[in-house]
């Protein structure tokens, strides 16, 4: 038996490898290919799936195994997408952004619901098909705001908490799958409901394990709020970040594990772990770590995704895919710009909201994969449009921004709201089109926005300098700053230092300054300099290099130990390097020639300390 298992391995592993090659491959190739036409990545991965899927090339087929690394991996997406969300961006204007998310996904939801019923549609599929179309990709919004720099800006604060509300939805969504599949007459966890007796007491058990299924989700998140933070404060004393990494990486697995044995989906589990972690100081160096990561689970979760996708729809049903298109990138961006403008945003920045959010996106794909298969709610047709129309929205939303700003330009003379008062919602400083354009001036007491996007008025915070490391050097310049009055952000991987300067009351972020999460969180795009008194060389050059790609235009001293290391900190972006040799051998040639001659003399050599 056991020799048979092993070359039943040894059969299948290469086999597994080959596809995983084909699959990574092509999508990194089309990918590529997308990139160089300024569109995103993720449509990429979609049509490499369907170009070697059994529909087209046929060189990856269904495979048992390949399904196992596409559920890991979405698991471990979910949690990266989770961990990657703040909760603490909403909390300015947290009611009014949650009532925008809440009513626009509802209204969206019976809008598409009533369409696809009048075109002939099932009730529970159209639903179902409206529901997941509702959601918006979170992760092509992330990439857009911090691409454009915008993710401070009134309505990037507003699309990210919408963006937060809906995948807070989802987990609503995938909880009902199970009844909507007992309307729509399936299989419901391994039974089949025959006469009224038995759907009575189909009911019933639903109502007990969504009440089992509730009540844990509910213990999960408050055991975790209590429990995960000290977890992970006494993990990172040990001082290894790749520990704090695999101890939320298990946590992560652990949370899935649990929402499946109370028949719920591990994708919820893992999201809600990552969101727990994200209320946790260390979400920032952890979505920093994860993010390579997140990257490569997301490339293959699209692509396998792809593999079910049949090409011959776009020619079968392309008037079907079409309208669909139009209808949900329509649809959604009127109804979010509409309820956001009635919330109390201006009229530009409702609309650029609005357009930031009309695709569909990853979650889109997940209530889909649930509701086909095993559920049977959606039928294959039904979710190979779908997903046709959550490709072609993935490649046109990226095309609207740019002409949405020109637009924005033109309606900023529309009146607000007379329904939403709220200021939370409403921009500090309206700034022309040519002050936005401008250089900032040192006054200026706010962030800088790109002159594309100034119409609708960013709110402006404070400038400041970035300190990474918090040893003597960077203790030293703190006193030094807190004395002449310079704002600044401390950038700190140990722990203990952290807890302690946050309790005296210093503007502190736990993480390591090379991680770029670490380094916006720390407010990189508002900051005139980054000083790194870091005693580590490597860690300092690969820091220089980080900053410098996310702010070609920053101050950057840096502290390196060797005179060697200086040349290479200035080739990566430093402006002023202190060679601590150097500084060393001056200050003692400075200390011994003082002391010597007193010696000399004979008057007493006392240091001072």
């Amino acid at each position: 038996m056991l020799s048979s298992c092993c070359t039943l391995a040894s059969q299948t592993g290469p086999v597994v490898a080959v596809q995983l090659l084909v699959l990574l491959a092509t999508a990194a190739v089309v990918a590529t290919i997308l990139g160089r036409l300024k569109l995103e990545s993720i449509p990429g991965y979609l049509i490499a799936g369907a170009l070697v899927g059994p529909h087209v090339l046929g060189l990856v087929g269904e495979s048992e195994a390949i399904e196992q690394i596409s559920q890991l991996a979405i698991i471990l997406l979910m949690f990266g997408i989770g961990l990657h969300l703040d909760i603490a961006s909403i909390r300015r204007g947290m009611i009014h952004i949650v009532t925008v998310g809440i009513v626009s996904t509802a209204l969206f939801s019976a809008i598409g619901w009533g369409v696809l019923v009048f075109a002939g549609v099932r009730p529970p599929a159209a639903l179902v098909l409206a529901m997941a179309l509702a959601m918006s990709s979170t992760a092509v919004l992330v990439r857009t705001l911090m691409a454009r720099r915008e993710s401070r800006a009134t309505y990037g604060r507003v699309t990210l908490g919408v963006a937060i509300v809906q995948d807070l939805l989802t987990v609503v969504v995938m909880a009902a799958l199970p009844p909507i599949a007992q309307w729509a007459g399936a299989a419901v966890m391994g039974s089949e409901v025959v006469g009224s007796g038995a759907e009575a007491s189909g009911w019933v058990d639903l109502v007990v394990k969504g009440a089992i299924a509730v009540g844990s989700v509910a213990a999960m998140l408050v055991l975790g709020r209590l429990l995960l933070p000290r977890l992970l404060h006494e993990v990172s004393k040990v001082g290894s970040g790749e520990l704090v990494l695999v101890v939320s990486a298990a946590i992560a697995l652990g949370a899935a594990i649990t929402t499946g044995l109370v028949g719920l989906s591990p994708e919820m589990g893992a999201f809600l772990a990552g969101l727990l972690l994200a209320l946790t100081p260390f979400r920032y160096q952890l979505s920093g770590q994860m993010a390579p990561m997140r990257d490569l689970l997301m490339a293959i979760f699209f692509t396998v995704v792809g593999l079910n996708f049949r090409p011959s729809l776009l020619v079968e049903d392309w008037w079907i895919i079409g309208l669909s298109l139009v209808g949900v990138v329509a649809i959604k961006t009127l109804l979010i710009a509409a309820t956001a403008w009635m919330a109390g945003m201006s009229a530009p920045s409702a609309l650029i909201a609005g357009t930031y959010l009309g695709n569909a996106g990853e979650f889109t794909l997940i209530v889909l994969g649930a509701a086909g298969g095993a559920m049977g709610i959606v039928t294959d047709r039904q979710e190979g449009d779908a997903i046709a129309v959550v490709i072609a929205s993935l490649i046109i939303s990226p095309l609207l921004v740019g002409p949405v700003h020109h637009l924005a330009a033109r309606v900023t003379g529309l009146p607000t709201s007379p329904f939403g008062k709220s200021a939370a919602l409403r921009e500090r400083t309206q700034r022309t089109q040519v002050e936005a354009a401008s250089p900032p001036r040192p006054e200026d007491q706010g962030e800088v926005v790109p002159a594309e996007a100034s119409p609708d008025g960013s709110t402006q915070v404070q400038r400041h300098v970035i300190i990474a490391g918090f040893g003597p050097v960077g203790r030293t310049l703190a006193d030094r700053f807190h004395v002449l009055g310079i704002p600044y952000t401390v950038i700190e991987l140990n722990a203990r230092t952290v807890q302690r300067q946050a309790v005296l009351g210093r503007t502190v972020v736990y993480g390591d300054a090379t991680n770029p999460d670490v380094l916006e969180s720390a407010g990189l795009g508002n900051a005139d300099a980054v000083i790194l008194t870091i005693p580590d060389d490597e860690a300092t050059l690969r820091a220089c290099q980080a900053i410098r790609g996310l702010a070609p235009d920053i101050f950057i001293a840096a502290r390196t130990n060797f005179l060697s290391g200086k040349f290479v900190a200035h080739q990566l972006g430093a402006d002023v390097v202190t060679v601590e040799e150097v500084a060393t051998a001056l200050a003692m040639e400075r200390d011994v020639l003082s002391h010597l001659n007193k010696w000399r003399s004979g008057q007493p050599v006392v240091e001072q300390t």
